[in-house]
């Protein structure tokens, strides 16, 4: 029921309608708002069909990174509910089962948590940012996006350095968000391997 009323607009009201129960029903099984969003991002968290853990370690960490990525699409708002500190279960079984991984594949534990939340956070980061820029803003009946691809594109820059910087800007916004991401990801990873890799990983990985 939960997922069904999906999570922007989560209610107690909302999920107790869809069930057709009471609300005082639905109190018996959950205490709060907080219960609801937990107990719902755990079942869309076991719902996603999540990558193997074969190859090497960055192959690993681009693939389940992406995947992190869309699952959030998948269910919007999401993202916003687990990066304010509602955790369930499945999350933190995620997050072993990648850290295992890399702890075989000759990672510190640190250095193996350090690459897991570093790859994961900028997944939430992202698509936390995509759907704050397809809201729409109270003043004018654009998103923010549009709103801020209106303002690069026609401030001029005082140079033609300054200009160049604002048309790449303007593409930027424009990009494919995932795409977008995908390659902020790669520059992540390829930090991952000048830092926290196992030395003997590093030829491998070129």
């Amino acid at each position: 029921a939960v997922l069904a009323v999906g999570f922007r607009d989560l209610t107690f009201a909302g999920v107790a309608e869809r069930l057709s129960v009471g609300q005082a029903t639905l109190y018996r099984h959950a205490a709060n708002r907080d219960a609801l969003v937990r107990m719902g991002l755990d079942l869309a968290l076991r719902r996603i069909e999540w990558p193997d853990l074969e190859g090497s370690w960055r192959e690993l960490l681009e693939r389940w990174s992406l995947a992190s990525w869309h699952a959030w699409e998948h269910y919007p708002g999401a993202v916003t509910e687990a990066t304010r500190g509602v955790v369930p279960a499945s999350m933190v079984e995620l997050s072993d089962r990648i850290g295992l991984a890399l702890v075989d594949r000759g990672f510190s534990p640190r250095n193996a948590v350090l690459a897991v939340d570093l790859v994961f956070d900028l997944a939430a980061d992202s698509r936390r940012g995509v759907e704050a820029m397809a809201a729409t803003l109270e003043s004018q009946p654009a998103s923010v996006r549009q709103a801020m691809e209106a303002e690069w594109a026609t401030q001029h820059g005082s140079s033609e350095a300054a200009a160049q910087l604002r048309g790449e800007m303007v593409r930027a916004i424009r990009e494919d968000p995932a795409a977008w991401f995908h390659g902020k990801l790669r520059i992540v990873l390829a930090g991952i391997d000048h830092e926290l890799a196992p030395e003997h990983t590093h030829e491998e990985q070129r």
